[in-house]
């Protein structure tokens, strides 16, 4: 136990080159908040943050990148430090991704599918690869949050731990984008059953929500994302940095 200064993360989720949102991963809720990402992360690190957490919504759900010139651009304008996801299934993308500066790579799908993957670039690039643990109901989702597996999250978190991965996103999807608060009981479970550092995603919807987060002190209880409240003006990017310090 003990206690550092929590990373926020603002959320840019890009999907045929816009930054939107979606409700609970599903493309027919989604809302474009900006046409513009990259003028969109150049604001973020103007009002303070030093990392984003950038997804490709459409490599999510197809697997292929699409809007890698955005994103590198993203890296090249706003001088931040990017943590990516979506649709990263490969070690050519993993090598590309690391070829153009990108700070740290977040898996998902190929998780679960392709242990061997995990711990070969894990094992090659360590601390710069993040496995993303995107849970519905305590189970694993995949491929863009469409299928649902079999695997409960903290079981397949302690198979991470094995492999090598040393960082996990945390995110509940029922609470993604629908501004409800975020799962706590989740966090701390994954705290207290596992030894991987955590950033939590999905539901801060208020000051509380990173208020009880912070009370959580855990010192692997590295950050927050938080996307949707920024977006509708809910918190202000500037107090979430100075509330987590």
């Amino acid at each position: 136990m003990g206690w550092k200064i929590m990373i926020f993360f603002p959320a840019i989720d890009i999907q045929e080159g816009k930054c939107v949102r979606l409700q609970r991963g599903l493309l027919s809720n989604l809302k474009v908040y900006n046409e513009d990402p990259i003028e969109q992360a150049i604001l973020f690190k103007s009002l303070g943050c030093e990392w984003i957490h950038v997804v490709d919504i459409d490599a999510a759900f197809t697997g292929a990148p699409k809007n890698y010139e955005s994103i590198f651009k993203i890296k090249k304008y706003a001088k931040c430090r990017i943590q990516l996801g979506g649709g990263i299934r490969n070690l050519k993308t993993v090598e590309n991704l690391i070829s153009h500066s990108i700070d740290r790579i977040i898996l998902g799908t190929v998780a679960l599918k392709d242990p061997d993957f995990v711990r070969l670039v894990c094992e090659k690039y360590s601390d710069r690869i993040t496995i993303g643990v995107d849970s519905k109901d305590g189970m694993v989702a995949t491929e863009g949050w469409k299928t649902t597996s079999t695997t409960k999250d903290v079981t397949f978190i302690k198979q991470l731990e094995k492999l090598g991965v040393k960082r996990i996103v945390s995110t509940d999807i029922n609470r993604d984008g629908v501004l409800k608060g975020m799962n706590l009981k989740k966090i701390n479970e994954i705290l207290k059953e596992t030894s991987v550092n955590v950033i939590a995603s999905g539901g801060v919807t208020s000051y509380e929500d990173l208020e009880k987060l912070k009370k959580i002190e855990n010192e692997r209880l590295e950050g927050v994302i938080a996307g949707k409240a920024i977006y509708e003006n809910l918190i202000s990017v500037k107090k979430a940095i100075e509330l987590l310090k």
